[in-house]
């Protein structure tokens, strides 16, 4: 059986920095994935959705989305961290993240930065080192079953009764605080946790979607 592609994001509004990145890195066997809506909702979606093994960011705040240095604290505080190698043109961000002595440096924590303009063998090697650095994302059944039974953990933390979990997906139906039936489910290809709630003819009525789980438990099961 063979192995997959090491996946990457690369996240930047210059489609012409993506073309360049994605056939320099697809000629060195890597599966890339291009992201040119730079919103954090968008970018949180997509690496819940991919699960790449890195992620390549434009470090240029004003390109559309927050400050990349939180977005890449955020990314690496996810249940399953990836790697962030930051882009800029900026020297001072290149001597601050490298130094790593401001406080926001030290939690973006950074596989690396690469400085504009890059080379293909700089490019190569940046991205080779913040790979060694993932930890690949098991889709296996036993992997789901586990995911699931932290869910299931998680929702009784929070009070939830008459937890029915799935034996296949990180999918669960419960009772909330109040006895309503309330179902919840990590949908991989939107990148969003999906929660419901149960009326009482039976008919489900969606209340929203969610990056992170936290949130939807939140909302489902108030603390």
């Amino acid at each position: 059986m063979t192995q997959p592609r090491p996946s990457i994001l690369c996240v930047d509004d210059d489609r012409d920095v993506v073309e360049v990145v994605q056939a320099i890195l697809e000629d060195e066997g890597y599966a890339v994935s291009s992201l040119y809506d730079l919103t954090d909702d968008a970018l949180l979606r997509t690496i819940g959705r991919l699960e790449p093994d890195a992620v390549l960011l434009d470090g240029f705040a004003a390109a559309g989305y927050g400050d990349a240095w939180d977005l890449a604290a955020g990314i690496r505080n996810r249940p399953r961290p990836v790697p962030v190698v930051m882009f800029t043109a900026h020297a001072r961000d290149i001597a601050e993240a490298g130094e790593a002595t401001s406080d926001r440096a030290t939690l973006a924590d950074f596989a690396a930065i690469l400085a504009k303009p890059f080379s293909l063998d700089e490019l190569v090697e940046t991205v080779a080192r913040a790979v060694g650095r993932s930890e690949p994302f098991d889709y296996s059944r036993g992997a789901e079953e586990m995911r699931t039974r932290e869910l299931v953990q998680a929702l009784k933390a929070r009070g939830a009764t008459d937890v029915r979990p799935s034996k296949m997906r990180e999918w669960a139906l419960f009772r909330d605080q109040d006895g309503a039936w309330r179902q919840l489910y990590w949908w991989q290809g939107r990148g969003v946790y999906q929660l419901g709630r149960y009326q009482e003819s039976g008919e489900l009525v969606m209340i929203g979607q969610f990056i992170d789980r936290e949130a939807a438990l939140e909302l489902a099961l108030p603390s």
